[in-house]
């Protein structure tokens, strides 16, 4: 980002890149600034406007971090945020953490390495979070962090558990969005010399943010509804603009969050192994059966997992049926979906089980399928790390928005979605249980 002395600590911020739909290129320092938050680029938005850079000097490894982080965000951040914001009816705050997020991801990919370590300090934030009904920038400000260590940190140090964790779920589903490569590649696509690119490229940003932007104003909703009432009632739906990478005619995405008032307690995946230390003796055979005399027991970590089901008519689940999922998969997220209200006012998509608790009744629901990728692709981004299993409870017959038939487009966005996020099939609920009695160490 920038050319320095020997002791590279001078910012010289002309040999910044050129961005060919920018007005004017030439850059001026506008003073310096010590933490991830501070450093940032301001783009002038007229032909006689330098664009302003905030960055520091110094020779040390955190001066240099903040200026490489500089260096990305004046190559991918989006100008004019107070035009775009009005352009699109979101805020400015949605607009920079959007910008936030993508220069994290773009850091990782460019220099392998976390920006937030050494150079972020969240514990005033944190503080503004615990105190309760935080307002939409403080929100904006913590989804910023997304994708770092900072994020982590942060998330540990808020007292309001309950916050913490819808945030947790923001941050996974804006990730996903970096996780998609495409996405990422179109965004960046605002430097590139065809103005053609460049108006596709700003789609697509108006569609990122938007996404941001209608998550952070739920958010917001749903913490002055936990202020006002506490009722069993359900929680506002949220609906998700629709997602550009897919080819088939979904029906948009509405997500429901009933109120989980039930016990789902379970450890899917923990198993009991022998060890060679212990309180108790459980394998006293293996005193001359095992050279390591592991007689000991103990339990491994839960692996947990997410559990899609296809609620459409096709699959002629019964009130059983789905309890006999919700059992099997105690310790799992648990997800049903049923489109074919096409009505951004009415959800398609039911958590019905999180973290360790359920719905005391199960929610109606229409019987078409109409919402199947989406689902998954939303569904995907509730799991707690990679590494844990999605389970797509489904015969496989996925339909289109009022069509009730499949088409090429929607098979191939599924073969795509069920390669790139690792989704596991099966075709009933006896199929289901056998999976999950696996995962659950029942059988071997």
């Amino acid at each position: 980002m920038s050319k320095t002395s020997a002791k590279r600590n001078i910012v010289a911020p002309e040999v910044l890149p050129d961005r060919p739909m920018l007005k004017e290129n030439t850059y001026t320092s506008d003073g310096e600034a010590y933490s991830i938050d501070s450093v940032g680029v301001s783009f002038g938005t007229t032909a006689k406007q330098k664009h302003k850079v905030t960055a520091p000097t110094g020779d040390s490894d955190v001066a240099e971090t903040l200026r490489r982080y500089v260096l990305i965000r004046s190559r991918y951040d989006l100008p004019d945020h107070k035009k775009y914001a009005k352009r699109w009816g979101v805020s400015e705050v949605s607009i920079e953490a959007a910008c936030r997020v993508l220069a994290n991801a773009r850091y990782f990919h460019t220099f392998g390495q976390d920006p937030s370590i050494g150079t972020t300090e969240t514990t005033i934030l944190a503080r503004v979070l615990s105190e309760g009904n935080p307002p939409k920038p403080a929100l904006m400000s913590a989804i910023s962090h997304g994708g770092t260590q900072a994020f982590i940190d942060l998330m540990r140090n808020v007292s309001d558990k309950p916050l913490a964790a819808e945030l947790m779920e923001f941050e996974n589903q804006v990730l996903s969005y970096m996780y998609d490569y495409d996405l990422v590649f179109r965004l960046t696509m605002i430097n590139s010399k065809s103005k053609v690119q460049q108006k596709r490229a700003i789609k697509d940003w108006s569609w990122f943010v938007q996404s941001i932007d209608s998550m952070a104003n739920s958010q917001v909703n749903e913490q002055k509804g936990r202020r006002q009432v506490k009722s069993e009632a359900e929680t506002p739906h949220r609906a998700y603009p629709k997602n550009s990478d897919l080819l088939g005619d979904w029906e948009q995405l509405v997500v429901s969050k009933p109120e989980l008032s039930i016990n789902h307690t379970g450890k899917l995946g923990r198993r009991i192994i022998a060890s060679d230390s212990g309180r108790e003796i459980r394998y006293l055979n293996r005193m001359v059966s095992d050279p390591d005399k592991r007689v000991f027991s103990r339990k491994t970590r839960a692996l947990g997992g997410v559990v899609v089901i296809d609620a459409s008519g096709s699959m002629h689940l019964s009130e059983d049926d789905l309890d006999r999922l919700l059992k099997a998969s105690a310790g799992a997220t648990v997800l049903m979906y049923s489109g074919g209200y096409n009505n951004p006012n009415k959800p398609n998509v039911w958590v019905i089980a999180r973290k360790g608790r359920m719905v005391r009744k199960l929610p109606s629901v229409p019987g078409d399928n109409a919402v199947d990728g989406p689902a998954l692709v939303y569904a995907s981004s509730l799991r707690d790390r990679g590494s844990q299993p999605l389970i797509w409870v489904s015969d496989g017959y996925v339909t289109g928005v009022n069509t009730g038939h499949t088409n090429r487009n929607l098979q191939k966005d599924i073969e795509n979605i069920t390669r790139r996020h690792r989704v596991i099939r099966v075709n009933d609920v006896e199929d289901a249980e056998k999976l999950m009695k696996r995962l659950q160490g029942g059988s071997r």
